[in-house]
């Protein structure tokens, strides 16, 4: 379980190529196994409820979008391979969905990594409170400023 986002990814260039070769030979059966083969390397691509991380410190964005980039660039190497304009557009596309959806993820990576910092930025109350303790100590033998 532990590798199965790259399981994932691998089942995800798989079909994209499965899709496109039997959508360029009129095979309906590779087409079909392609789209099978899809849907299992997304399932296991899915980060579960609430966008959980598969790889800690990087988002499931981030994972998906790299997979739409990798199978966008197989559909454009392969329509202008063949000269189907239709499928080299439609590989620009999705890899350019993929590029978007990297981004949104990295953007929600950089948003979780900032730190949060307290009320009192680095000082905590115990530690206000201690040196103010300190303070009265210090000067605890001072009636008045005034000379």
């Amino acid at each position: 379980m532990a590798n199965s986002w790259i399981d994932g990814l691998g089942h995800q260039a798989k079909s994209a190529l499965k899709e496109n070769v039997g959508k360029l030979r009129g095979d309906a059966k590779l087409t079909a196994d392609g789209a099978a083969e899809r849907a299992v390397g997304d399932a296991q691509n899915v980060g579960g409820p609430g966008g959980a991380q598969l790889i800690p410190g990087i988002d499931t964005g981030r994972i998906a979008g790299i997979a739409h980039q990798i199978r966008g660039s197989v559909k454009a190497r392969f329509g202008t391979l063949l000269g189907d304009a239709k499928l080299a557009a439609d590989g620009r596309a999705e890899s350019r969905l993929g590029r978007t959806q990297d981004n949104a993820g990295s953007a929600r990576d950089e948003a979780r990594d900032v730190p949060v910092e307290p009320p009192l930025g680095v000082f905590d109350s115990a530690r206000v409170r201690a040196w103010l303790e300190a303070m009265d100590r210090r000067f605890a033998g001072i009636d008045s400023w005034i000379p």
